[in-house]
């Protein structure tokens, strides 16, 4: 599991360490320092089968996990925690960060550790998620074989077998559910209101996700996302995190996956409450260049 902790300056930084270091906070496996901020890995002692019924309760304890970590005491801005989802991918150990080719993504070793959810779970006070849901079975797919189908659904067996009709297309569309068109016009409202800088290249994918669920042509989605495009980039607020058409091209490679199957609980985590208090920033890139070289300082002592 990894919780990525933003806007984390230099005090914050050696907050967490002491905390790691105390048992006030879960000790991570390895720290990686990811330009503005941190990402935290928690090995786990046996990998966790992603069945559809148990995302929902992932997704709620990794929530409670990000909102223990980031805090006051952890980032400059403890107010606007990033709730990503179970399947938010980050940047490769190596690769360059956002503070440019003399600052790559560099990984540091903490601990040995590998944890159970349980132990997650006990490491948050008061932590009300329900794990039980992980214990349950998932539904097997039914093994009725042809012959007993026709048994027992001789209607469906005439009509999909015997004549051939495809699946009905007024409410599904090539396996999907089809949504009403103002579910597409919600999500665009969402992005004019809400998104925020950190969620603006996974507003773009959703889009092209709730469209695709919606029945919408590829073309109008293409031209609605370019059409955020001024909007967007006037988010910006880190010189070098400015939000490009290249980046709405990049986006919109989501039309070519199977994004029909868009999760709510993703949805909702692109993007963050405006309404949240903003904390006075200071100068991040000069910030966060110190952060790495506190890093390499204090590898030793950890």
């Amino acid at each position: 599991m990894v919780v990525d902790v933003d806007y984390v300056g230099k005090q914050q930084l050696k907050n967490l360490l002491k905390q790691f270091g105390n048992g006030v906070q879960l000790r991570p496996t390895y720290l990686v320092s990811s330009g503005k901020g941190v990402h935290l890995y928690y090995f786990l002692q046996e990998p966790v089968q992603l069945y559809r019924n148990r995302e929902e309760v992932l997704a709620e304890l990794k929530e409670a996990l990000i909102r223990r970590l980031w805090n006051d005491t952890s980032s400059i801005r403890p107010d606007s925690p990033d709730i990503i989802g179970i399947y938010q991918g980050f940047r490769c150990v190596g690769s360059q960060s956002k503070l440019g080719v003399d600052f790559p993504v560099k990984a540091y070793k903490l601990s040995e550790n590998r944890y159970t959810l349980e132990d997650i779970k006990a490491s948050i006070p008061s932590c009300k998620v329900d794990l039980a849901p992980l214990y349950e079975k998932p539904r097997r797919k039914s093994t009725v074989t042809l012959e007993e189908a026709k048994e027992l659904y001789p209607e469906w067996y005439e009509k999909r077998i015997v004549q051939g009709e495809p699946k009905q297309k007024s409410k599904k569309q090539g396996g999907a559910w089809v949504c009403n068109e103002a579910l597409y016009e919600w999500w665009k409202r969402k992005i004019t209101e809400e998104v925020k800088a950190g969620g603006r290249y996974f507003s773009i994918m959703a889009l092209c996700s709730y469209g695709l669920k919606c029945g919408i042509s590829e073309q109008k989605i293409r031209r609605d996302a370019y059409a955020f495009l001024d909007h967007l980039e006037s988010l910006t607020e880190d010189e070098d995190n400015h939000f490009s058409r290249a980046d709405v091209k990049d986006a919109l490679r989501a039309l070519k996956g199977d994004r029909k199957r868009l999760s709510t609980i993703a949805s909702r985590e692109w993007i963050e409450d405006t309404q949240r208090l903003r904390y006075q920033q200071i100068s991040e890139i000069t910030e966060n260049k110190r952060l790495i070289y506190i890093l390499q300082g204090e590898k030793k002592r950890i």
